[in-house]
């Protein structure tokens, strides 16, 4: 009869572990729903239609309501800071402050362009508070199966496809596409932030050797498709990415194996180079030593020079967050029946839109970001967690060397996954981190 009562006792949860278990039910559909949303942008053409960046902002707002609504019911909820909750918070503060009377030069733009950003501010929030313990991992793994996915679509559809994105809708843009972006290079800083995941999770000492090579297939997939697409600028940044991984795999100890590995992964890069062959790969590289015409063929330089025009007159607050493409026609210095929608330089339109004091917090952001990812990677040979974090540091690495040359960070679909990767690169503090790693190792 006792024995009966004590399993009775047993099967019958308490409150506190009907709460907790609750609790976890709804990380988990929260983390889901991030990785969702996130998979979402770059399968609806890179999320920069309307309808597609307004299934993103709900998106992003239901997911905050919900997890509101769990903190709600469950008042012991604890939320992870992070260094980047302030340069965040400061230039929300200077965008709220542009859309004050006579502040913006059209304040509609700079009002839409606040709503997008503030999904991007509820993602890495919601990504801070999620991807914790377990899930960091399972966000690595995710990261990289839908990156192998979409590079093999990418390719098949480059080798099989009739001109059209997805074999039946055409490309409106003009520029040359690949994948289901509409331009090629924004394809390729997408597979810079998903890469980084398959690279890193292949070398690191704590996964078996099958999955090892596994990984290792998908990231040479996936380093492929950043050749296929011919994207000057994603190349650079695909290249810069693993020279930072080969510096910090001569540091440390095991560097040989690691070594071996990164090596092997370049060579099958060659490889898979010479055998493709990209096709007009090399004469879009020798166009860079062509002399410039800036006045039938404007360059990005001269994009540039034009845009330094402009922060000299509003250097402060500048335009307005959005404003670029309308108030650029009235400093271009040459001719063109084309729409200019970006600088093609994330930094000077930052400037441009948001003045100095939007430069300065975007530094700030940047430094942050390194100084406490590269803090929380410090394990990352025998760390899960530490593991992931390394690689969404590469990633955020990658876009932010190709948005010298392009405008990623205006392409919605990767600016929401770079600020979730900013997220797992940073988030929780320093000391848990650290205290985290040397417990798993030991």
């Amino acid at each position: 009869m006792v024995l009966v009562t004590v399993a009775s006792s047993r099967a019958t949860p308490s409150p506190m572990e009907s709460h907790s278990r609750m609790a976890q039910v709804l990380n988990s559909f929260l983390a889901v729903g991030i990785c969702l949303l996130l998979a979402f942008g770059p399968l609806a053409f890179g999320a920069g239609e309307e309808w597609a960046i307004f299934i993103l902002e709900a998106g992003a707002a239901l997911l905050f309501m919900i997890w509101a609504v769990r903190a709600m019911a469950f008042s012991r909820t604890e939320i992870v800071p992070s260094p980047l909750f302030i340069p965040m918070l400061l230039f929300a503060g200077l965008v709220c402050a542009q859309l004050l009377p006579g502040r913006s030069a059209y304040w509609y733009a700079t009002w839409q362009k606040a709503l997008l950003w503030a999904a991007y501010a509820i993602l890495f929030f919601l990504g801070t508070q999620c991807f914790r313990g377990a899930w960091l991992k399972r966000f690595a793994i995710a990261c990289t199966i839908f990156g192998f996915l979409m590079a093999l679509f990418a390719i098949a559809q480059e080798f099989a496809g009739n001109g059209k994105i997805y074999w039946v809708m055409k490309n409106q843009a003009g520029a040359p596409f690949f994948g289901p972006y509409m331009n090629h290079s924004h394809y390729a800083g997408l597979m810079e932030m998903l890469v980084p995941f398959a690279l890193v999770l292949a070398i690191a000492g704590f996964s078996p050797v099958p999955m090892r090579i596994l990984y290792s297939f998908a990231a040479v997939i996936m380093g492929s498709s950043i050749f296929l697409s011919r994207s000057r600028g994603g190349i650079v940044a695909f290249a810069v990415e693993v020279g930072v991984l080969a510096v910090l795999s001569v540091r440390g100890l095991r560097t040989s194996r690691q070594v071996a590995l990164l090596g092997s992964f370049c060579l099958l890069l060659v490889f898979c180079f010479l055998l493709v062959r990209p096709n007009g790969l090399w004469d879009r590289f020798m166009q860079i030593r062509e002399p410039l015409d800036r006045a039938h063929d404007p360059s990005r330089i001269t994009m540039v020079e034009d845009s330094l025009k402009m922060v000299r007159q509003r250097p402060l607050l500048g335009w307005g967050f959005g404003t670029f493409p309308v108030v650029y026609p009235s400093f271009r210095s040459f001719y063109t029946d084309l729409v200019v929608n970006a600088a093609h330089n994330d930094f000077v339109e930052t400037t441009v839109e948001t003045g100095l004091f939007g430069f300065a917090l975007m530094v700030a952001f940047i430094y942050l970001l390194y100084r406490t990812g590269i803090r929380r990677a410090k394990h990352w040979r025998d760390n899960p967690r530490a593991t992931t974090a390394l690689a969404a540091l590469v990633g955020c690495t990658g876009l932010l060397v190709h948005g010298f040359s392009d405008f990623n960070l205006q392409v919605p679909a990767n600016a929401a996954l770079f600020f979730a990767l900013a997220a797992v690169a940073t988030g929780g503090t320093i000391e848990r981190a650290a205290a985290s790693a040397d417990s798993e190792v030991s």
